[in-house]
């Protein structure tokens, strides 16, 4: 997925091995990177270099914390929504959520 077409006005990373996570704006991200930069590469340019693993010689864990939410904002029907506990959130960015019954 490119970073243009992230449907949140925020991109969240996190790391699983240093516990930190921050929140940046999208926008701001799209002036830095580019609209076309695909998002795992906006991931690992956020984290790797910052990254406070206790061991270095393991590679930075850096995930997306938002992706389920997104896969489930942007997918076409209820039935390909991988974790079906986030279409009320969904929802919040995708209004055709709250419209078709559950």
């Amino acid at each position: 997925m490119k970073l243009d077409d992230w449907p949140l006005p925020y991109v969240r990373v996190a790391c699983a091995q240093c516990k930190r996570e921050g929140r940046l704006k999208k926008d701001g991200l799209i002036e830095r990177f580019g609209p076309d930069r695909e998002m795992f590469v906006v991931r690992e340019k956020l984290t790797a270099t910052n990254c406070q693993r206790p061991i270095k010689k393991q590679p930075c864990q850096s995930i997306l914390p938002d992706a389920l939410l997104v896969q489930a904002i942007m997918a076409q029907t209820k039935d390909e929504i991988i974790k079906p506990s986030l279409i009320e959130e969904a929802g919040d960015w995708n209004p055709k959520w709250l419209e078709e019954p559950k």
